[in-house]
């Protein structure tokens, strides 16, 4: 087999797997983005093994969890409340994952897009 022929087909599978993948990863990205919702920051005051904070609609009040109690400045928190819900805090504002998932999405589509990069340098070469 020649090593033209060889080149073109590895490169052809990579391009439409790498392609694929990143569509694929990248809808992933979109939905769970999508799906973790608006959260908002707020100033929280840790009382009674909880967390109360005045939102828009009163008051509200979340579990005090380990992780919680270790960033509290004393005894106020900084974190981010989800919009909509009664208690859902965290300290941070986005989810890792459409993040690590676009990553993903954004890897893949450069094996692809190199591949077809290859393919198109084998093809003119040994043309």
């Amino acid at each position: 087999m020649n090593a033209a022929l060889l080149v073109g087909a590895i490169t052809e599978i990579l391009m439409w797997v790498g392609l694929g993948a990143a569509v694929l990863f990248g809808a992933l990205a979109l939905i769970a983005r999508l799906a973790d919702g608006t959260w908002a920051p707020i100033r929280a005051v840790v009382m009674d093994e909880a967390l109360r904070w005045f939102g828009d609609d009163g008051v509200h009040t979340a579990p005090l969890t380990p992780e919680l109690r270790a960033a509290a400045n004393g005894d106020e928190l900084e974190a981010f409340h989800r919009v909509g819900t009664a208690g859902d805090v965290r300290l941070d504002e986005r989810s890792p994952l459409p993040r690590l998932l676009g990553g993903v999405a954004l890897a893949c589509g450069g094996v692809g897009v190199l591949a077809l990069v290859v393919q198109i340098v084998t093809m003119v070469s040994t043309g």
